[in-house]
Formats: C-alpha cells, structure tokens, sequence
C-alpha cells in the first residue's frame, strides 16, 4: 500500500472521519482561548478602572480628617493617617502620599525620610511632581496616569477645601501599576487554568462528537459505493465502459464519493429503465409469436377447405353454389381471426367492451382445441367498463397464453365485479405453480432464471392501472387473480398505459 502523500497535504482531500472531529476540537479550542482572551482584555479594562474608583474613594476619605490636622497644625495625626493608607502590602508600599500646605510645601508624607516636611515640591518623585502640576476645581479629585522609570503610574490631586471652602492645601497620591499588574497576572494564571481545563475536557468531547457525526455519512458512502462496485461486477456493459474505468482514481473525500456513486446509480437506474421498455417488447413479440401459431392453423384450415372446394368446382361447374356458400363461410372465419389480432389499431383511450373479451377467446380457442382442452369461459358483461382496453386484454392474454401451456385438460377465465372493481380469474389444472418460483414471481427473467416477461409484464400494467394481481394454488387448480379498480378514465392513466402498451 503506498501512500500519496500529496493528497494528505491538501485539506479537501481527508476522509471525514478526520477531518470533522478535528475541525470541532479545533473549533472548540479557538472558541475557548477567544473566550479567555476577551475576558483578558475586559479584566485589564476592570482592574484599571478599580485602581482609579480606589484611588478617588481613599483621596475623598483621606480629605475630610487632613483638613482638621492641618488647621490643627497637627503634623503627627496627619502622618498617621496618610500612613495607614500608604502602609506595607507584601513587601512594597500601596501607595506614596503627600500633603502640601497653602505654601506648596510638604506638609507631610507617607515616607518622611524621603520627603521631609517642608520639602520643596522639586524634591518630589516624579509622579508626585505630575500630580502636583494637575489642575481641577476646588474639593474634585483629578485623575491622570503617567511614566517613569520605565513604570507606569496612577496619579491623583485633590484640592483640601477648610469649612469656609478656602483651599487649604492639596493631597498627592501616587500608586504604581506593578500592583495592577501583579493582579492582572493572577487573573491571566486563572483564565488560562480555566482555557486549559476546557480545551482538556472539549477536545475529546469534539473528537466523540465529530465521530458520531461522520460516521453516518461514511457508512452511507460506503455501502452506495460497495452497491455500485456490486452492480459493475454483474454488469459486463457496465464493467467495460469509461465510467468504471475512471474509479481507479477513487475520491478519498466521502462527499465527493457519495456523488460519484450517485451518479453512477442514476446511471444504472437509466440503464435499468431501458431495458424494462426492451422487456416490454420482448415480450409482447413473444406473445404475438406464441398466438401466430395458433392462429395460422385455424387460417390454414379454411384455406384448405376453400382451395379444395375449387379444385371440385373445376371438376363439376355444377357445385357452385355450394363452393361460394362454403368459400364465404372460410373468408368469414378468416376475417373473425384476423379483426381478433387487430388490437393496436384501435384507440388506447378506449373503454373495455365485451368484444375485446370476444377477441381473446377467438384467438386462444384454436390453441386450446389443438391441446384438446376444454376452455370455460365466463365474461356477463354486455356494456362497456371504465377501463383501458388495450392493458386490459395484454394482461388477460398474457395469463391465458401461460395458462395454455401449463393447463392438462381445462383452463378457465371468469369475470365479476365486487367492490367497485372488475376481478379477472385465469385458471388451469397443470401442474403447480413451483414454490421456490412463488418467491419471485413477477421478476422478469435474468441470467435463465425467473418467470419469464409475462408474468413481469403484466404486473407493470396491473400496478399502473392502480389494480393488483395474486396467484392461488390449491388441490391441482392454479389461479392468477386479476384486480382492476372502476373509476372514470383519467388522461394521466390514459397516457401511463398508452406508454406500457406502445
């Protein structure tokens, strides 16, 4: 087995038992990390905007006690106060904190070692020194972010306001976003535990799936495939021909094997139709040969007679009277056989009457007096049936010609109606219908096998005439039973007949 490795290359061509749980895995694992990435990109957003409500709620609380330790000139309250905002949080201060006086001095600060108080404004860090040069209204707090040493800072300035809404001094905070970021990374660490339980748990979740949904279709593709691989095999036209030749290069894509063997079903399907319209007129040339012979003896006999009654004319010119009493009797016998044969003369279209019935039992009767058969026959109807005419008398002359050959010493037709439908009965006392042959039959013959095309034939026009035929076997009797509903003559069953009978 060798392996083209130039069609495992190329997408289109992988089996879908591959390719569909791999694209639900897939898509199940990009759902998953684009889920984890939106929730990223919306966490940083989140933690942003809390550093920033954080900052302007600790400002707003830290205001209102800083106003009453400055107009108490209370240095040491003040440092406590801003201290315990700006207190140690795992090893690195929250926040720096400075309290600048009216003057813009350093009334106090978080880290008095570095900012001591009555510090120059100068001698800030620079984030405090950004803040510090933020403008805003009396008592709002102002908001800004800004860089240095190669960090990123959250910053926040806020006018102190006394009781009489004179300023007083202003807050200065500083918080550094490596705190944010530090948050930022445990959400990250959590999303991505999260992302990777999921990708664990759908992946083979996809796999299953994408399993359960492909197996169907490569089932289906196969046994259509196997079908027409079955069908080419008994096929010898179909084996030779280009369309088999082409499947050495078998799509290995199910889909594009599906409508490969689509196609070649459709067209064993035409093939099969048109040998169903060659069996139809096979076998109405084997009718028309199995009646020729039967009726060129029932012709032949009146010929005789007549060709004997010239030669005694000729002899004795006195017997004329009787030879053309006895040559119109011979002509009209031969015109009763031959206006029997002429059943595709007439309309198709034309209702059943009592003389087509007539017509079968002319052309049947010589070969059953040939056999010495006795021939009962049971037809009470005198007006015409809402039934095509022609259909009607194949079928019945199909299980009459059959039952001639089968019969011993009788055959039979009897006709009723019950139920709205008129009931045909062929019968005969041959021999029985075998019932390994019962199974199938009304298959057409295949291989020397089979029950002929009669019997196939005329369970097509029975079926669309929307009638049944059934076969009965009892006691040395055999009897096909022939069901054909009465309903007014529709142009549709008019044509479907006129095609099976043509």
């Amino acid at each position: 087995m060798t392996l083209d490795f130039g069609n495992m290359l190329r997408p289109s061509t992988w089996s879908y038992r591959f390719k569909v749980p791999w694209l639900i895995a897939l898509i199940s694992v990009a759902t998953a990390l684009a889920i984890s990435a939106a929730i990223a990109f919306s966490a940083r957003h989140w933690l942003r905007e809390d550093l920033h409500d954080h900052a302007t709620a600790v400002a707003q609380s830290l205001a209102r006690g800083l106003v009453v330790h400055i107009a108490r000139d209370d240095v040491w309250e003040a440092f406590e106060a801003v201290r315990a905002v700006a207190a140690v949080d795992g090893g690195a201060p929250r926040c720096e904190v400075v309290v600048l006086d009216r003057n813009q001095l350093v009334f106090v600060s978080s880290d008095p070692l570095r900012f001591g108080v009555r510090s120059l404004v100068d001698r800030l860090s620079v984030p405090l020194r950004t803040a510090a040069a933020l403008s805003g209204r009396p008592g709002e707090v102002s908001l800004s972010e800004t860089n240095a040493d190669g960090e990123s800072y959250a910053i926040v300035h806020l006018p102190l306001l006394s009781a009489d809404k004179e300023v007083v001094g202003t807050l200065l905070m500083s918080y550094s976003h490596a705190v944010f970021a530090e948050r930022y990374r445990d959400t990250l660490a959590t999303l991505a535990g999260i992302a990777t339980g999921l990708i664990v748990l759908l992946i083979p979740l996809g796999w299953w799936l994408g399993h359960r949904l492909a197996n169907p279709v490569a089932r289906v593709t196969e046994a259509l495939y196997r079908l027409g691989e079955d069908a080419a095999a008994k096929s010898s036209a179909y084996a030779a021909s280009p369309a088999v030749d082409a499947r050495h290069a078998t799509p290995a894509s199910e889909l594009d094997r599906l409508e490969h063997s689509l196609a070649e079903l459709q067209r064993q399907l035409d093939e099969k139709e048109k040998l169903q319209q060659q069996f139809i007129a096979a076998d109405r040339l084997a009718a028309i040969g199995r009646m020729t012979a039967g009726v060129a003896h029932e012709i032949n006999n009146p010929l005789a007679g007549m060709l004997a009654a010239l030669s005694n004319l000729r002899k004795d010119p006195t017997l004329t009277g009787k030879t053309v009493a006895l040559i119109e009797r011979g002509l009209d016998q031969i015109r009763q056989t031959l206006s029997a044969l002429l059943i595709e003369t007439r309309s198709t279209n034309r209702p059943l009457s009592a003389a087509d019935i007539d017509d079968l039992r002319v052309l049947v009767q010589p070969q059953a007096q040939h056999k010495q058969l006795h021939l009962e026959w049971s037809y009470p109807f005198v007006d015409e049936l809402p039934l095509p005419a022609a259909p009607v008398r194949q079928v019945v002359l199909n299980l009459l010609l059959n039952a001639l050959q089968a019969a011993s010493t009788r055959i039979g037709l009897a006709a009723s109606r019950v139920e709205g439908s008129l009931v045909f009965r062929v019968s005969n006392d041959g021999r029985e219908f075998p019932a390994e042959r019962q199974a199938r039959l009304f298959e057409p013959v295949v291989g020397g096998e089979g029950n002929g095309l009669g019997l196939w034939a005329s369970h097509q026009l029975v079926t669309s005439l929307g009638g049944r035929i059934s076969l009965s076997v009892e006691a040395g009797q055999t009897c096909f039973e022939v069901r054909l509903p009465l309903h007014p003559l529709a142009h549709g069953a008019i044509a479907e007949s006129r095609e099976l009978t043509a």
